[in-house]
């Protein structure tokens, strides 16, 4: 099994829009998705219930019917073509113990997207992204915790963020300990040269064909 792993600076950096991208692109991938539920308050701050519905220590979702529900991420990815999307919902105590069971629903020659901060505390991963943008400048304390593991880092662009904006962007990676190579990637925008770069990088390191963006 190789596995990408998604990881992010903060909450609303564009993990979910950077897994997607992949998705569209990577030929015969499948995801993961994984929602570890928080004690306390939110850190999230959003209205997605999970910790105030969960009553098992974790629990692994492969129904369709769950999976696809319309405006969940799982859908999203699903939608983007990935062949199989699994979702792991756990206590943080439970999981290493939940990622362990969830993976088991991948074939040993699977190709898989993780994405979550929580999988790089327990497992290792063949790549291990870390996504950051120009519009959130809070570094959690669990990013900080798995930095060394990370290989590269992308910078989530949008059309309107200015180089000013990108390069400081850069230093608070190089203030954290980030020194993974820095892609700037636009995947809303299918026409952003940058995002062919950072591709076939990706593809380079896991043995699929590079192609070249006339091509898509």
């Amino acid at each position: 099994m190789k596995i990408i792993s998604v990881t992010g600076t903060a909450s609303g950096v564009g993990k979910t829009t950077v897994v997607r991208f992949l998705l569209q692109h990577l030929d015969d991938f499948s995801a993961l998705k994984i929602t570890t539920k928080h004690e306390g308050s939110c850190t999230r701050h959003s209205d997605c219930n999970i910790c105030e519905t969960m009553v098992y220590p974790y629990k692994v979702t492969i129904d369709p019917l769950q999976i696809n529900q319309e405006g969940k991420d799982t859908a999203l990815f699903k939608n983007a073509g990935a062949r199989k999307v699994v979702w792991l919902q756990t206590h943080s105590e439970c999981l290493k113990t939940g990622i362990g069971e969830a993976l088991t629903h991948f074939g040993e020659h699977d190709f898989v997207l993780v994405e979550g901060n929580s999988f790089l505390h327990t497992h290792n991963a063949d790549i291990c992204i870390l996504v950051t943008t120009p519009r959130e400048t809070k570094i959690k304390r669990s990013t900080r915790q798995i930095i060394s593991k990370i290989d590269i880092a992308v910078i989530n662009k949008y059309n309107d963020d200015s180089q000013d904006c990108i390069t400081q962007t850069q230093e608070r990676l190089h203030q954290i300990g980030c020194y993974a190579p820095i892609f700037i990637i636009n995947p809303l925008h299918p026409n952003y040269a940058p995002n062919e770069v950072f591709l076939n990088h990706i593809k380079e390191m896991i043995g699929q064909p590079v192609s070249s963006w006339s091509e898509h």
